[in-house]
């Protein structure tokens, strides 16, 4: 009888950790899924903000020069207005702390990463938000003095380098000109523009480091589930 328990009890517990194991590895398969969407996005958005920095540049090197032609400039001035942001819709993240399932992962590399993952994110977001908080408090108001935004609009939202396009509406035209002279002769104007770009730049680079993070996650979670 002592046996026959024993071996029930044996059973029970084979049964458990077998159920325990398919849950650990729906979660990792969970978590693997969201760090590829999660790659795809970071690339999309690094993307933008190099078209952003190639525009930064362009107008570095007119306003060097003291040369331009005013449908070059709409269209430089246009990318700068791109404002890409990590939309931090993190589900199987959220999910796995607040439903404490971070401690069905045994591999305690693959779970001590994870726990990193989230402080990573609020780095890079920090900067996003402060280069975003940048364009629309600094840069935008001294670039609306000058120019008149509706063709610069009319290209940055009409034309995309990313696979969509959006119709903007076409507005009266003004009697009102550019005044790129004095757009590229201000002083706030280029420096705004340039530290915009740098935060930018760092922005790429943590992402980098974030997608190369990620990249390992993914080799250790196929490692631990076979897949």
């Amino acid at each position: 009888m002592v046996v026959g328990i024993l071996i029930a009890l044996q059973v029970n517990n084979w049964n458990e950790e077998r159920l325990l194991r398919i849950e650990e590895v729906e979660v990792l398969k969970n978590v693997k899924k969201y760090l590829g969407n999660t790659i795809d996005e970071f690339r999309y958005l690094n993307g933008i903000r190099d078209k952003v920095l190639d525009g930064t540049r362009g107008i570095f090197e007119i306003a060097a020069e003291e040369e331009y032609k005013k449908e070059k400039l709409d269209s430089l001035i246009g990318l700068t207005f791109y404002r890409p942001t990590f939309n931090n819709k993190q589900g199987a993240m959220d999910l796995l702390f607040s439903s404490a399932k971070i401690n069905l992962i045994h591999n305690d590399s693959i779970r001590e990463n994870l726990l990193s993952w989230p402080g990573m994110i609020d780095d890079m977001v920090e900067e996003e938000v402060y280069a975003t908080e940048m364009f629309m408090t600094l840069y935008y108001p001294i670039v609306a003095r000058y120019v008149v935004l509706d063709e610069v609009v009319a290209f940055a939202y009409s034309t995309s380098f990313f696979g969509t396009e959006t119709r903007e509406i076409s507005y009266p035209k003004l009697p009102l000109q550019h005044d790129y002279d004095g757009l590229l002769k201000n002083r706030e104007f280029v420096n705004h523009l340039r530290m915009r770009a740098t935060h930018m730049r760092i922005t790429n680079e943590e992402i980098n480091d974030l997608v190369f993070y990620a990249e390992s996650l993914i080799e250790m979670i196929n490692q631990e589930i076979k897949d």
